[in-house]
């Protein structure tokens, strides 16, 4: 059960690719779905904290939960945020979304999600 809580992300991942696949799922369910699989990205899936370290160049290696969050550390969850909002810093926002083999499948599976949500839209709007 353990590990079904740790990467729920990934059943709503197989599932929103299976709705897809499927014609006679409406768009609520493929909405729903493509947010509950970038939430669990951004907030949930296991990645390393990545954020900077005091040593020259370092990154934490500390285990983190989502792509945005960093570690334990309170400062690391806030540095790791702010990246976002500094243009010099996504460079090293997106090196540590592609660290690990979990980060790179958190990132996959963000990516996914936030693409099956556009396509939703444009199918939803094309069709009404």
């Amino acid at each position: 059960m353990k590990i079904l809580r740790r990467y729920w992300g990934l059943v709503a991942l197989a599932l929103l690719l299976t709705a897809w696949w499927t014609t006679q799922v409406g768009p609520g369910v493929l909405y729903l779905l493509s947010g509950a699989v970038v939430l669990w990205s951004l907030f949930q899936a296991p990645a390393w904290c990545g954020a900077a370290t005091r040593s020259r160049g370092g990154f934490c290696r500390n285990n983190s939960r989502g792509l945005l969050l960093g570690c334990h550390l309170r400062e690391h969850r806030w540095q790791k945020f702010k990246m976002l909002f500094y243009f010099s810093r996504w460079a090293a926002f997106s090196r540590g979304t592609w660290a690990t083999p979990s980060a790179k499948l958190a990132t996959v599976s963000g990516l996914v999600g936030s693409v099956s949500a556009i396509a939703t839209g444009i199918k939803d709007f094309a069709l009404s």
